[in-house]
């Protein structure tokens, strides 16, 4: 007999139009007063973290502006990331975008909490597939985009740039504190990457299908 047994968690969800004008609150909810805002530059470009940041301000907030996210980030990006994430040391992080945002925030969280090897904590046989030793900061995450829900995965994936692969770290630990899911963030977003973001989750719906069973 096979183990069937599998396991069932999600990050805690806020979903409304507006919800992001809660931002603050749901960061000063967390204990949080000291956050690195994490976005990329065309993300910045829409207003969207501008306007989080002002709520941060005006709720007392001290907050600063990592917009340096690559799209699909590299193992390259990803260490300067953590370098900045570093020299910060806040308390918490708040990522706005899509998955590139998030799962580079997830990283930074990792080793600003539990500094290691870059390697260490990637997934054997690429990295050392160290497990994450605790808890992290809290991560809330301000999606623009529908289609990874990175917000809700225990996963962040990047690519090495010398061995031209994509690789990542998987452990529960990295899953964010909170997704606020607010439909207004995602009007600005251009037609072809809302299609895209719609195929995405097509394409993992089919995958639960074509999957080969493990158990």
């Amino acid at each position: 007999m096979n183990d069937t047994v599998f396991t069932m968690r999600s990050t805690p969800y806020k979903f409304g139009v507006g919800v992001s004008e809660e931002i603050a609150e749901d960061l000063r909810a967390l204990g949080l007063r000291r956050v690195l805002v994490v976005t990329d530059a065309d993300v910045l470009a829409t207003g969207i973290p501008g306007k989080a940041m002002a709520l941060l301000e005006r709720s007392g907030i001290e907050h600063t502006l990592y917009d340096r996210v690559q799209v699909e980030p590299t193992d390259v990006a990803v260490k300067a990331a953590i370098e900045f994430a570093q020299g910060f040391g806040g308390d918490g992080f708040l990522a706005i975008g899509g998955g590139s945002a998030m799962d580079t925030a997830k990283i930074m969280n990792l080793y600003t909490t539990y500094p290691a090897p870059f390697l260490d904590y990637f997934n054997a046989p690429i990295g050392g597939g160290k497990p994450v030793p605790g808890p992290l900061k809290p991560l809330v995450c301000l999606p623009t985009t529908a289609g990874t829900s990175a917000e809700n995965t225990s996963v962040a994936v990047i690519d090495m740039t010398e061995l031209q692969l994509k690789t990542g770290i998987s452990h529960q630990y990295l899953r964010a504190s909170l997704g606020v899911l607010d439909p207004l963030n995602t009007v600005s977003v251009p037609p072809m990457v809302t299609a895209c973001s719609g195929v995405d989750v097509l394409t993992h719906a089919v995958e639960s299908y074509t999957s080969r069973s493990y158990d």
